[in-house]
């Protein structure tokens, strides 16, 4: 049976694994993704070599996937003309009112299905215009962090549809950049990556040399890390959701078409399939409020603060805390945007310990995802969801999430992951047979209680005027 490789540029974590066909992993490899370009890409193809040494046996094809709007300019040589431009970056922000007020808001998420931002590669680059004008002048191309390593094994620059999609210039009908937008940056479509469904290029001799590959090994450009892992999933048809966690949380939608209306704050564009379209709702701290809270509670020195925050928050089965936490550590994307929302924790009582306010905040992020869930659809319940992810391997997590989700819900291991997906989706290019079996979801487990503290305590507050709407009113 063939072995394929599978890449996951994440956000906190580089994971590289190799897989049978069938999806069964053979051997990984993890490590923290630098915010460095060359610390990065040399990072992704050290972890390859490993895993390829390990197995003893070089894999038919390579798939590559990653967070969407962290990416860096390289210059003619493809080295890094600039820094590594991280998407929880927000200094962009002035840029991005820029593009609301002279696009305007609905005329630019017509075109790209994106809402202007401050992570936006377009908005980025408008800033570098103004701030940066010598890294501008010396970028040849923009790449994004999958393309950056694809290019690393390939020499060849290209991206796929759902990475060029997240740039803020690219227009999803058409499935091309737009020189208008490209023009307020002052760029043109020929220094962004060419768009590829299939194969991006081929593994070369020296990148070989390095990481055990065979030359000549086709590599893919598998896309945004959440529809990798929801492929890797089973989520590839309308009717099925995902709900992936990692440092953001995503609700990812696939549909036929794009839709005539999306609910403000979801965005819509091409799925990893090359046919279809899915709808995006995001939360950009979800594992990433967890380890922030990890970083001010856990036992200072401990050797693994997972683990002992599973055993602080567990056993899993309880009634609702009593406290609402609104989890906005770095603002609210969907639905209803605001990012100027914070977090916050309402009901906190002197009988309240360490563990309730741990559970409290796994009991927000499972609310917030469920408002999303109940708002991506156009207020049509999924047939079922599907979870998964890193955070997915805390019970404690999961069973709140299965109270509080009212569709069949489906938990599938870590290894189910972008990594898994982007090594399919890689076997997809080159011909090979995919026979991974989608994980069946349960029933909708009865749960008034949880209910009643979404509808009656969650929602109110969380759809409350901000403290800064109140100030700023007349």
């Amino acid at each position: 049976m063939s072995t394929l490789a599978g890449l996951d540029i994440g956000t906190t974590h580089t994971k590289v694994a190799l897989y049978r066909a069938d999806g069964t992993s053979l051997v990984s490899r993890r490590d923290r993704t630098p915010g460095d370009a060359d610390a990065l890409r040399t990072t992704a193809l050290r972890l390859l070599a490993e895993c390829v040494a390990e197995a003893g046996t070089a894999p038919a094809a390579v798939g590559v996937g990653s967070m969407a709007e962290t990416g860096v300019p390289l210059d003619e040589g493809g080295d890094p003309a600039g820094p590594l431009l991280d998407w929880r970056d927000r200094s962009a922000a002035d840029e991005a009112g820029v593009l609301a007020s002279e696009v305007g808001s609905e005329a630019f998420f017509a075109v790209t299905g994106l809402r202007p931002g401050a992570k936006l590669p377009l908005a980025r680059w408008m800033r570098l215009r103004r701030h940066a004008p010598d890294v501008l002048r010396r970028m040849a191309c923009w790449v994004s962090a999958a393309d950056l390593v694809a290019a690393s094994l390939t020499g060849v620059v290209a991206t796929s549809p759902t990475l060029a999609s997240r740039t803020g210039a690219y227009d999803i009908h058409q499935g091309a950049y737009r020189p208008d937008l490209l023009d307020l940056a002052g760029l043109s479509p020929d220094r962004l990556p060419p768009v590829v469904t299939g194969v991006a290029g081929r593994v070369g001799t020296a990148a070989a040399g390095r990481t055990g590959l065979l030359a000549g090994t086709p590599v893919v450009v598998a896309g945004h890390d959440h529809m990798a892992a929801a492929w890797a999933a089973g989520v590839r048809a309308p009717g099925r959701v995902a709900d992936s966690m990692g440092t953001a949380e995503a609700i990812v939608t696939p549909v036929a078409a794009v839709p005539a209306r999306v609910v403000d704050g979801a965005t819509v564009g091409p799925f990893v399939d090359g046919a279809s379209y899915c709808l995006i709702s995001g939360l950009p701290a979800s594992g990433g409020l967890v380890e922030w809270l990890l970083g001010r509670i856990a036992p200072a020195g401990h050797p693994d603060p997972h683990r002992w925050f599973t055993e602080l928050v567990g056993p899993p089965e309880a009634p609702p805390t009593g406290i609402t936490v609104l989890p906005y550590l770095r603002g609210r994307a969907a639905p209803e945007p605001d990012p100027r929302r914070t977090l916050s924790m309402h009901g906190l009582r002197p009988e309240h310990t360490l563990a309730d306010l741990g559970r409290a905040v796994l009991e927000g992020l499972s609310m917030q995802a469920r408002w999303m869930l109940d708002t991506a659809g156009g207020g049509v319940r999924p047939g079922s969801v599907t979870v998964f992810g890193g955070p997915a391997a805390n019970p404690t997590w999961m069973w709140i999430k299965a109270r509080l989700t009212p569709a069949p819900l489906a938990v599938v291991p870590g290894a189910h992951g972008a990594a898994l997906g982007a090594a399919q989706l890689a076997g997809r290019a080159i011909g090979l047979p995919d026979g991974f079996v989608p994980a069946p979801p349960r029933a909708p487990v009865p749960a008034p209680e949880w209910e009643e503290a979404y509808r009656s305590r969650f929602l109110p507050l969380a759809t409350a005027p901000s403290p800064s709407d109140e100030q700023e009113a007349p």
